[in-house]
């Protein structure tokens, strides 16, 4: 028998068998990254935001299909992590306000779908066609008009799902980018797997050019999403390329950087003994061990939101600084240029939305800036700054760490300065574009891209977010990289290295730099970032 409709029960189990659908495929959008760089997280972002997205109706069994949508779009507003996570958050909210309805029929069906498509659309200053954008806007296009026929709304369901995979598919053609790396959009990717799991079926995937996309180990039983497990390997002889496979059969969402001397472990798995358990029989010791229980993760960051935010008072700072850092050194160092609280982020670990409004709410002062220090987190700390009340709240896009710490630099001067907001943002976007940025990291993949032939492992350099070079050896990579920068018009290189890497490691680098007749002043400080052995940044 035909669907005619869909109420607020039924909209919840097919909410949650798309999060299922996607849980199951997280490991492969994460590789569906144009750089084969090992922090490509945008399964993981979706994951997240949709898995927030589901805790806010988990407990709720009211039979309203509008209500039941109004909530899950809720939490996927303050669950958003990643650009990708963010304009999903976006079309859920737009299909809620499209729909407010008890049940969902097909002509409110057409009228959420397009609501949805808007809303995304309008939400970004400069929208890219090719991306999961598109993907939306053409499964919402195929629903055609309500007088364009009577089908039943399972009819629509599926022919808006083969409409957005057939669109993912095209999406190579649209982006030229997608097409040199051989992938298609990750986040359509994940849209399409979202809405596979929403009509109830196991349909295909496209083929992408991969070297080792593999989908997620093991379906989340019995409603959970296992556990995040985090640990790094110190050895003397490390096998990184052996436990980056043997783990990827563990688990999934599996981030494996380093070098023979110690290895950084990330992975989702049921049982965190598993990943554990092997790490040690290689003859490796163990070291920073994180055990996260993602079911109940939510309920930690529950309790932190019902902390009350400080009030603030004549006596407050007019203005303040939230950053997003990850590495234990660049810490320290926005620390001691006076940002006032530091959210801890990295590959796989974007802060939520939810994340920016509770810091923001915790400060005092009634003006805050924000440093997403990543093109992937500038949009959920948007979002953030577009949801709250009461304080002037202004995102600075920092791409990079290295952009944050120019920015910080320039904050203190107009701090000094007695600088009213809008001059201090003036002065810290200046420094931020006058800021190159080199980023050294390990492939992920085999790839070839815009003439560079990349295997797996090798060490690749990319100047301001453009990738410029790879070799198997790290220092060859920076002098690729250096290759690209015009140097007769730059003064200073600050040198930030990771946690797997020592100060003498540096100074060699800075060596065989000048020994290549790059005549710079030169500046070593401790970074301790994990997945970026460098990162350089040239002024």
């Amino acid at each position: 028998m035909a669907t005619s409709s869909i109420d607020g029960r039924q909209l919840k189990r097919r909410f949650r068998a798309g999060v299922d659908r996607l849980s199951q495929h997280v490991e492969l959008i994460n590789q569906l990254n144009v750089f084969p760089v090992p922090d490509g997280d945008t399964g993981i972002n979706m994951f997240h935001t949709l898995r927030r997205a589901y805790e806010e109706i988990a407990e709720d069994d009211s039979e309203d299909a509008g209500v039941i949508a109004d909530r899950f779009a809720h939490g996927a507003l303050m669950g958003a992590r990643g650009n990708s996570g963010t304009i999903l958050s976006q079309l859920l909210k737009g299909f809620a306000d499209g729909l407010q309805a008890p049940t969902l029929r097909p002509s409110l069906l057409r009228r959420a779908c397009q609501a949805a498509v808007k809303q995304a659309y309008s939400s970004l200053s400069k929208p890219t066609e090719g991306t999961m954008l598109t993907v939306a806007r053409e499964a919402a296009e195929s629903l055609g008009h309500e007088a364009s026929g009577a089908a039943s709304l399972k009819q629509m369901l599926e022919g808006m799902t083969a409409a957005a995979l057939a669109s993912l598919e095209n999406t190579p053609n649209l982006l030229p980018i997608l097409k040199e790396a051989g992938v298609v959009d990750a986040g359509g990717m994940g849209l399409v797997c979202f809405m596979q799991g929403m009509l109830g079926g196991q349909s295909a995937l496209p083929a992408a050019r991969l070297e080792s996309a593999r989908e997620l180990r093991g379906e989340a039983a019995g409603g959970s999403y296992g556990y995040d497990v985090q640990f790094l390997m110190i050895g003397e002889d490390l096998d990184i390329a052996r436990a980056r496979r043997d783990l990827e059969a563990l688990g999934w969402s599996v981030i494996v950087a380093g070098d023979r001397r110690a290895i950084k472990v990330h992975i989702h798995v049921n049982n965190p003994a598993l990943p554990l358990d092997y790490a040690l029989k290689t003859g490796a010791a163990l070291d920073d061990i994180v055990v996260e229980n993602m079911d109940i993760q939510y309920q930690r960051g529950l309790a932190r939101r019902q902390n009350e935010a400080a009030p603030a008072n004549s006596d407050s700072p007019a203005t303040s600084v939230i950053a997003v850092v990850e590495g234990d050194g660049m810490r320290a160092v926005f620390r001691d240029l006076n940002c006032d609280t530091i959210i801890d982020g990295g590959a796989g670990r974007n802060p939520s939305t939810e994340d920016f409004l509770v810091a923001i709410k915790q400060l005092p002062s009634h003006q805050v800036v924000i440093l997403p220090n990543d093109r992937n987190i500038v949009l959920a700390a948007q979002q953030a700054a577009d949801l709250i009340e009461g304080r002037l709240t202004r995102v600075l896009p920092t791409e990079s760490v290295l952009q944050g710490i120019s920015a910080m630099l320039a904050y203190g001067d107009a701090s000094d300065a007695n600088a009213d907001l809008e001059a201090t943002i003036e002065q810290m976007s200046a420094a931020r574009a006058a800021t190159i940025s080199i980023e050294v990291t390990r492939a992920s993949r085999m790839a070839s891209f815009r003439g560079l032939q990349i295997r797996r492992n090798d060490y690749i350099a990319l100047v301001d977010g453009e990738l410029c070079s790879a070799s198997a050896d790290i220092e060859s990579a920076v002098l690729g990289a250096f290759s690209e920068l015009d140097l007769q018009k730059i003064e200073l290189a600050t040198i930030y290295f990771g946690a797997d890497l020592a100060e003498a490691d540096a100074a060699e680098l800075v060596e065989r730099l000048k020994a290549s007749s790059v005549e710079l002043e030169f500046e070593i400080i401790f970074g301790g970032q994990t997945l970026y052995p460098y990162l350089i940044s040239v002024e």
